[in-house]
């Protein structure tokens, strides 16, 4: 029997790239045999196109990359946008109010060191010359513009990324987003990153995965997905067969059944290395 899918999508960070943040020469072997074979290679990353191209050099694919977890689709090959997911002015404009709000009434439970509005071209800070910013360098090539909170960025926003200090209380934060924000605007917190994104209820890797596959002829169950964090979890399910990384967090293990090993131990290459084998035999 042949590889059952069409398709392999991929997150970056704590699944494809190991602490290092690196390809291996094995993950990276594995998955261009596969491209070889006809099989497209999905990267699905929260990062920007500049910033996940810096990472994806070893790998042959043509395939479109899934950006800004989900709000930016580009072609990889030609490098332009396929589609992008903006937040509407209503939906940008309630994150901004609450962000005041909270900037202002909850000091005493937690803390906001910065707050950052996505764009595909560059992005706006609250602090835009914070020392935090240095790790968002290497995803536009122009350096923060502030932001205003009581003047939108000039520019569509694809979401809200909040900083809080290490001693708040981030269940607060979450309850106060519930309250204020409701179902209108997704949550989603990272495995091993610090950052809360504020986004979009329907614009997520899942919903990506669906275009993307539209994009390419082939169907949803016909894929296979790899994630370790939250912003995972809507592309697990989504995916014919969703694999968490063993080292993944709580919401991606109990998302799916299926389990690779961790993404310092070359877990995307093994899983899909015994998976053909299987399918061979």
């Amino acid at each position: 029997m042949s590889f059952p899918y069409k398709a392999i999508f991929v997150d970056l960070d704590g699944t494809l790239l190991n602490s290092q943040k690196k390809i291996t020469p094995r993950t990276a072997y594995c998955l261009n045999s596969f491209i070889e074979k006809g099989i497209h290679v999905v990267i699905a990353t929260g990062r920007t196109i500049l910033s996940a191209g810096k990472v994806i050099t070893p790998l042959n694919t043509t395939a479109p990359v899934i950006t800004l977890n989900g709000s930016h689709i580009v072609h990889r090959h030609e490098g332009h946008p396929l589609i992008t997911f903006y937040l509407t002015p209503k939906t940008r404009n309630s994150i901004m109010e609450f962000a005041k709000y909270v900037l202002t009434s909850r000091q005493d439970e937690y803390t906001i060191t910065n707050i950052i509005a996505d764009t595909t071209q560059g992005f706006y800070a609250l602090d835009p010359h914070h020392p935090i910013l240095t790790e968002f360098y290497d995803h536009y090539s122009t350096p923060a513009d502030l932001l205003d909170l009581n003047n939108p960025p000039p520019v569509p926003v694809a979401s809200f990324l909040f900083l809080l200090s290490d001693s708040s209380k981030r269940n607060i934060f979450i309850e106060d987003k519930k309250k204020m924000l409701g179902d209108d605007v997704h949550l989603c917190v990272f495995n091993g990153w610090p950052w809360i994104e504020l986004g979009s209820s329907t614009t997520n890797k899942g919903a990506a995965l669906k275009y993307v596959c539209d994009h390419l002829g082939i169907k949803p169950e016909e894929t296979i997905a790899f994630g370790d964090g939250q912003n995972d979890v809507e592309m697990l399910k989504t995916a014919g067969l969703g694999v968490a990384m063993s080292n993944g967090d709580s919401s991606v293990l109990e998302a799916t059944e299926a389990r690779a090993l961790s993404n310092d131990e070359d877990g995307v290459a093994i899983f899909l290395e015994t998976l053909e084998r299987i399918e061979r035999s």
